[in-house]
């Protein structure tokens, strides 16, 4: 299905400037069954950004429950994250002093996790059936579903209103996220603040993050496009960070109150993105020109590697779904992921093994593809006996 109108203005001219057609889900990794093989699907993956207002966006939209029902992404087995989260509790708590936080995607409570440790009532809501499974294990208050209308009064009625709203990395992942604003302004006080973490647009510019254009991810941010969509529904910027969690993500600050003042830090990066035309279509079309440039080295390179070597993956990962399939390379023997629900699995697209990472001592190979460039120093670092040669595929291609 492809959508005809932009998620942030609603305007209706587009350019492409990338096509990554056809792919498989990045997060589609297959059971190692004939059946799953035979079922596995491939999309169109066009990329393009709106002519009004400049948001990138993903146009053809594969439905979330396809998507999102059978997860394989529990963030507490990646320690980065699980770090994140644990400074994001204390950050939310330090900063608002909330009672409540709802939280939307809230996987398998990496955030609510801590957040409850230091006293704050937490509810988390995620599409995911088995993650759902897994916070309520943990005895979170985990609902499962779509943050919508309903599910807002659902919690209104059960718990009252929320100090905070917020989704971590969630929010871009909405066809309609309307819906999900919407549904915060019903659930939050009249003082209360929706916080949203989201893939910096102005980090996949610069880094050349081809890797995170997927079916999964819908929208991609600067503060100047999400700006346009908070103010359509009741919200406005007051605050904005940049991090480094995915190689670069933002978190931003919205508050209700349309008295609320806004910080400095919003004004600066509003005016970075207009140095850099972030918002600009030559920009876009630049960067499209560029990745296809990046995809035929790495192929090559890799592919001529493979005539007398033996190579791995390490990362089983959404980037890692589009650095094997967009580069062809059928010829990695394993991958090496250290999450439970994808180890034992294929890889979308080429069915390449995920190992647990034991396996790797086993037999080594000659050379490791880091597909989880994002992660290369701590991957590194956990296989310091690793005798072979490193590859981290970006933002340009090393050898170590």
């Amino acid at each position: 299905m492809y959508r005809t109108t932009c998620r942030a203005c609603g305007g209706k001219k587009f350019v492409k400037f990338l096509d990554l057609s056809p792919q498989p889900l990045a997060g589609g990794f297959l059971l190692p069954e004939k059946e799953a093989i035979k079922q596995e699907k491939l999309f169109p993956l066009p990329i393009h950004i709106c002519q009004n207002c400049g948001l990138v966006q993903t146009l053809f939209v594969v439905p979330a429950k396809t998507l999102f029902v059978d997860y394989c992404f529990s963030s507490s087995t990646v320690p980065g994250l699980v770090t994140h989260f644990g400074d994001y509790a204390k950050w939310l708590k330090k900063k608002f002093k909330p009672e409540f936080v709802v939280e939307f995607g809230s996987n398998d409570g990496v955030l609510m996790e801590p957040l409850e440790k230091m006293g704050v009532k937490t509810c988390g809501v995620d599409i995911s059936r088995n993650i759902t499974k897994m916070a309520k294990e943990k005895g979170l208050n985990s609902i499962q579903g779509f943050f919508d209308e309903e599910m807002a009064e659902k919690i209104r009625k059960q718990d009252g209103r929320a100090d905070i709203v917020t989704g971590s990395n969630a929010f871009p992942h909405n066809d309609h996220p309307e819906i999900i604003l919407k549904a915060a302004k019903k659930v939050l006080k009249k003082d209360g603040h929706l916080c949203l973490e989201v893939m910096y647009l102005g980090d996949l510019l610069e880094l050349l993050q081809w890797d995170f254009l997927y079916h999964e991810h819908l929208n991609y941010f600067c503060v100047t496009t999400l700006e346009i969509m908070l103010n359509r529904y009741g919200f406005h910027i007051v605050d904005v960070e940049r991090l480094p969690m995915h190689a670069g993500s933002i978190r931003v600050v919205a508050a209700v109150d349309p008295k609320e003042k806004v910080k400095p830090s919003v004004k600066a990066l509003l005016k970075y993105e207009k140095e850099i035309k972030i918002t600009e279509i030559e920009t876009w079309q630049e960067f499209g020109q560029k990745v296809q440039r990046a995809i035929e080295v790495t192929a090559k390179v890799m592919k001529s590697l493979s005539k007398n070597s033996r190579i791995w993956g390490y990362g089983a990962s959404g980037r890692a779904t589009m650095w094997v399939n967009a580069c062809k390379m059928t010829y990695l023997e394993k991958i090496v992921d250290a999450s439970p629900l994808r180890s034992g699995r294929l890889m979308p697209g080429t069915h390449t093994p995920i190992v647990f990472p034991e396996e790797l001592k086993k037999n080594p190979p000659d050379y490791i593809f880091v597909t989880a460039w994002n992660y290369f120093e701590s991957i590194k670092a956990k296989e310091p006996w690793f005798k072979g040669i490193w590859v981290a595929p970006a933002p340009e291609l090393r050898f170590l």
